[in-house]
């Protein structure tokens, strides 16, 4: 790394949400939590404007389904049907070697 580049840390949403939180709590600066957590400001107000555009989706979204949930269900009903021509198949091939299959 040569001078003047930073390393970046991979941050999970999780800890982004838990610094956010921690900084609007109250009691200390925005700039202190960030230095805590070796963040800038701007990156601190980034990730705020992130996880408010993420609860608006949230919230506007109400209680509809997830767009992948019929997918999910459609593959859960294909899975199963596959499974059950395998074991079909399986059971004629078990007939076949012991001669017991037409």
């Amino acid at each position: 790394m040569t001078s003047g580049q930073v390393k970046r840390r991979p941050w999970t949403a999780e800890q982004k949400l838990k610094i956010i939180e921690e900084a609007r709590q109250g009691g200390q600066s925005v700039s202190e939590v960030c230095r805590r957590h070796g963040i800038s400001a701007g990156q601190f107000y980034d990730w705020e404007a992130q996880a408010k555009r993420g609860a608006l989706d949230g919230l506007r979204q109400g209680n509809r389904k997830p767009k992948g949930d019929d997918q999910s269900t459609q593959q859960r009903q294909e899975i199963e049907r596959l499974r059950e021509v395998i074991a079909e198949i399986s059971a004629e091939n078990v007939g076949l070697k012991k001669g017991r299959w037409p």
